[in-house]
């Protein structure tokens, strides 16, 4: 007999219904099989799952993943029960979801990726499911070598004086500036110093991952912020690289609060690095306070890093031709810059060719650096560029060794970012003993290798004294923050130099007796290169301070301060200050102070410094001198 068409439909269905309840059984059964064996193999433990989720242990001992946001995690519990959130992943990518991208096999690639390799999970018992724009994403980026990247610090912001640190993923291309950079960094709009130290410290910003082409961060770091680039090039697998780039997708948009002295923008790239290769353990070789040269150091102890590559900012070339030239040759080159055809006046300068070279060289880059900071516009800048260019073109070629660049020490070279001090000196007349902590980061004696000559970004700065006159120990210092840049100036860069310092003080009054007050002193300032090669620096400023000993509460001065900071030798470093505040309020007195201190850097850990000082007080003179011994570590 032949079946009707709708009575073969009716058949076929109630087959697979009757069916479905067998099917459905099965993939529960595998699940289950899967869940069974991972805890049993207890691998929730092993040190990928760990990095997958970024767990670490709080204050407290408490382990828990650094990461906050809740759309990073499929169990409830998922930021503080590795088990749990093991089997609630589990599980979640065995369930089907017709909505592209929705799935969790989509979310967290990297996830997968580890877990059927740690399980043998078989493909097949998976549910289709649509990822579009991960598969886009992923097909986009051509992962298959890693270099950690640090742009050094720039002095003149306070966000970015520590330095940073990113990762560039490269393909197989050989122009790098192509390849794409993945980027941790916290949402900040303040420009204030001291609200800035504040939100940091207490996690107030929200940090955030991200990935975008490397040229956009050449560009900003390299070419409009005059920050050197140190890439370090890590020997990762493409494999490696590969589960690098699954784990950076699984992080998009999702946040974390951003510490300023530990979770930042580099201790939170380790846990990508340590994703490629779990065994590695970057994140347990981290102190406390975690600094952007701290994450370098840590790579290259681990031995991963197989080329080093020095990328010199659009600042540092532009320098590199101004030390070339005289200053009446600095000046043509400047008026050039400004004045479309100021260039026909080098035809009748009495120079040799190589120095109109180096300053039609020297005109073209400060034009191109104008218009990357958006000074003139992009007609202006075709117009005086391409005019510069074709007198430039008619020269012929320089020299290949005119410009070349010195290489600075590395950040890796520098001391280590905590200090612990030890002195002995005379007070008054009386001697003394002093044990000085400084957590972070360089004070403007340290030895300069590896860091930026003229900053100082010092935090919880501590100094705790015996003074065998009273035979009493007292806090002497608790600096919260110190910060100086001292940023020189020239004929084509203006920046300025500024400080801000707040903490607790014991200072001397005017009646010859010495309290503990809280001071604020701020100010600002030009400063222009020495002509040794130094720093000099004239600051305008106001000094606050605050006690209950003055009749007001408060005192206040408007003062000034001029500095010289020299590198003698190549270990020896010298700084000299002068400051002079006129206190109008509370106890009224004038006050001058000068100070010296040279160090002698023995080794990368230990230096010694000789420090004095002289204060005038009232009818007062009062003056110090100490012997430093100093451990970086």
């Amino acid at each position: 007999m032949k079946l009707k068409p709708p009575l073969i439909i009716t058949l076929v269905f109630s087959f697979l219904f009757i069916l479905s309840p067998v099917v459905f059984a099965y993939d529960q059964l595998y699940v289950d099989l899967l869940v069974d064996r991972a805890l049993r193999n207890k691998i929730y433990e092993q040190r990928g799952w760990k990095v997958l989720l970024h767990y670490g242990n709080s204050l407290m001992g408490e382990e828990r993943s650094k990461i906050d946001d809740v759309k990073f995690f499929i169990s409830p519990v998922g930021r503080t029960d590795p088990v749990l959130e093991l089997e609630a992943t589990l599980r979640s990518f065995f369930e089907p979801d017709s909505i592209d991208g929705h799935s969790s096999l989509c979310k967290f690639p990297a996830r997968y990726s580890w877990l059927e390799e740690q399980l043998d999970i078989d493909p097949a018992e998976l549910p289709e499911v649509s990822c579009s724009e991960r598969d886009k994403s992923l097909e986009t980026v051509e992962a298959k070598s890693a270099v950690l990247v640090f742009p050094v610090g720039h002095i003149n912001s306070p966000a970015s004086m520590f330095g940073h640190s990113l990762i560039r993923i490269d393909g197989s291309s050989k122009s790098t500036l192509i390849s794409y950079a993945v980027n941790y960094s916290a949402v900040n709009t303040d420009s204030n110093g001291l609200s800035y130290a504040y939100k940091g410290l207490t996690g107030m910003y929200k940090g955030y991952f991200s990935l975008m082409p490397y040229y956009d961060k050449v560009k900003e770091y390299n070419n409009l912020e005059h920050r050197d680039m140190w890439e370090y090039r890590l020997s990762l697998s493409e494999a490696e690289v590969k589960q690098m780039l699954y784990h950076i997708w699984e992080l998009q948009n999702i946040n974390s609060s951003y510490y300023f002295i530990d979770e930042n923008c580099s201790y939170n790239l380790l846990f990508l690095i340590e994703v490629a290769r779990p065994e590695l353990h970057l994140t347990d070789k981290t102190g406390f306070f975690v600094a952007p040269s701290d994450t370098v150091r840590v790579v290259m102890d681990t031995g991963i890093v197989d080329e080093i590559k020095y990328r010199p900012s659009q600042g540092t070339k532009i320098r590199k031709i101004i030390s070339l030239l005289d200053s009446e040759t600095q000046k043509t080159a400047h008026d050039i810059s400004f004045q479309s055809d100021e260039a026909d006046i080098l035809n009748q300068m009495a120079v040799s060719k190589i120095d109109k070279i180096k300053i039609l060289d020297l005109a073209a880059g400060f034009v191109q650096f104008r218009y990357s900071r958006k000074e003139i516009e992009k007609s202006n800048y075709n117009r005086k560029y391409l005019k510069i260019l074709n007198h430039r073109s008619s020269l012929g070629t320089a020299p290949e060794d005119l410009y070349a660049i010195e290489e600075p020490s590395r950040p890796d070279t520098g001391h280590g970012t905590t200090k612990i001090s030890i002195a002995a000196g005379i007070h008054r007349n009386k001697l003394f003993g002093e044990l000085n902590i400084q957590p972070v980061f360089h004070a403007l004696l340290d030895p300069d290798e590896g860091y930026l000559p003229g900053a100082q970004i010092k935090f919880l700065d501590t100094s705790l004294r015996y003074d065998s006159g009273i035979d009493k120990y007292y806090l002497k210092t608790l600096h919260l923050i110190d910060i100086i840049s001292i940023s020189p100036r020239d004929s084509f860069f203006k920046p300025l130099s500024w400080k801000i310092n707040t903490g607790f003080d014991r200072i001397l009054f005017s009646d010859g007796n010495e309290h503990t007050i809280y001071r604020l002193n701020s100010g600002g300032g030009f400063s222009y290169t020495s002509p040794f090669g130094g720093l000099f620096y004239m600051l305008g400023e106001i000094d606050i301070n605050i006690a209950p000993q003055f009749s007001d509460f408060v005192s206040i001065a408007p003062g000034f301060s001029v500095g010289l900071i020299e590198q003698l030798m190549k270990k020896t470093k010298l700084y000299l200050n002068f400051s002079s505040y006129w206190y109008v309020t509370g106890d009224k007195r004038a006050l001058l102070k000068g100070s010296l201190g040279i160090n002698q850097s023995l080794n990368k850990s230990n230096s010694i410094s000789l420090e004095s000082s002289q204060e005038h007080i009232g009818s007062l003179n009062v003056s110090e001198v100490s012997m430093r011994w100093n451990y970086y570590y």
